[in-house]
């Protein structure tokens, strides 16, 4: 396995995750700020002597290439990867969305266009038999992935009309180097931001529940999609990583308690990632797992549905995911070197 950019928080998860896993080889890692350092430079909780390497030796070496770069680069790396007969897992958004919708929402023209339609996406308890097969993933990123498991039982039901949603984030969403994220503007503050619709999931949360809206429990990645139209409004609050989702559901039907908890434990049996709840769900809980919590609601009073999730945005959100997706292509039981419990207090 190899990992470029790996000097990011992505990266940081990565490398501990793989440093643990029985059955792969972790080979080399790269960073352009860090290169020929070791990697106790950028990363002094890690144990390892080893150097960042050029970026071309860490491709090189490995039959897999865990791509953990800032949008717009993966684009131009995954062709030669993938002619070299390796395989692929990005953690940006360059695969996730068809490139026209890409390039509107991110603002970059695509330079690898043609392989979207071999992507898969990367969010297993959806696209688990894909993902065997892939030679090219687009794994999802935090707030797509919690708010996608918060809705999918009710889009898979074909229910689901719309939603709002509200995400809030601790500060290493925004990444190692991320605006906005100095202690004095950070601490004891609590702030929206890309209001209105402006957010660049949202088209990549509606395509998801579209899938699920049109073809049911166990949708692909190319296949048909319906319409389903989002609100989502991100939050930065003072913690350093989680995530926390609270989706108010438009559905259609008569729903209850005990029937909304009947859709989302079926919908969710046997995942070994993804806990129903009792209680509502916390950051807390989750922290260093990759598990996502959920707890559905039905608000009485209004006859509204609220889906609560709780996930750590740097695992399950991001390179736990990433390792579940290799543990699927490579043969691996799904849960190899993934924590189901997290870190108290």
């Amino acid at each position: 396995m190899g990992i470029l950019g790996a000097s990011g928080y992505g990266g940081a998860e990565l490398l501990r995750l793989l440093k643990g896993h029985p059955g792969v080889e972790l080979v080399g890692f790269s960073s352009r700020k860090y290169e020929g350092k070791a990697l106790s430079a950028a990363w002094p909780q890690l144990w390892d002597e080893r150097l960042f390497l050029p970026q071309e030796e860490v491709v090189g070496r490995a039959e897999v290439v865990f791509l953990a770069l800032p949008n717009g680069l993966a684009m131009g790396l995954v062709p030669e990867i993938l002619r070299a007969g390796k395989r692929a897992i990005d953690l940006s958004g360059d695969f996730r969305l068809p490139p026209e919708v890409y390039e509107a929402w991110y603002g970059i023209p695509h330079k690898s266009p043609g392989l979207y339609q071999e992507a898969v996406y990367g969010l297993p308890e959806l696209h688990r038999a894909e993902l065997r097969e892939a030679r090219l993933v687009a794994n999802p990123g935090c707030y797509v992935t919690a708010a996608t498991l918060a809705l999918a039982p009710l889009a898979a039901e074909g229910v689901l009309k719309g939603a709002f949603v509200v995400g809030l984030s601790g500060v290493s969403g925004a990444g190692r180097e991320g605006e906005g994220t100095f202690f004095a503007e950070v601490n004891e503050n609590l702030k929206p931001y890309k209001v209105g619709g402006t957010h660049r999931h949202i088209p990549e949360m509606e395509l998801n529940l579209g899938r699920l809206l049109a073809q049911g429990h166990t949708p692909r990645t190319h296949g048909a999609r319906g319409e389903v139209r989002l609100s989502f409004t991100p939050h930065l609050v003072p913690m350093i990583r989680g995530i926390l989702v609270t989706a108010e559901a438009e559905v259609e039907g008569a729903w209850d308690q005990g029937k909304l908890d009947a859709l989302y434990r079926g919908f969710y049996a046997g995942e070994p990632f993804v806990r129903v709840l009792e209680d509502l769900p916390q950051t807390k809980g989750t922290l260093g797992s990759n598990r996502a919590d959920l707890k559905p609601l039905y608000e009485g009073r209004t006859g509204r549905v609220l889906v609560f999730a709780a996930l750590d945005n740097l695992v399950k959100g991001m390179a736990g995911q990433a390792v579940q997706n290799l543990n699927l292509m490579l043969g691996f039981p799904e849960d190899t070197a993934l924590p189901k419990e997290g870190l108290w207090p």
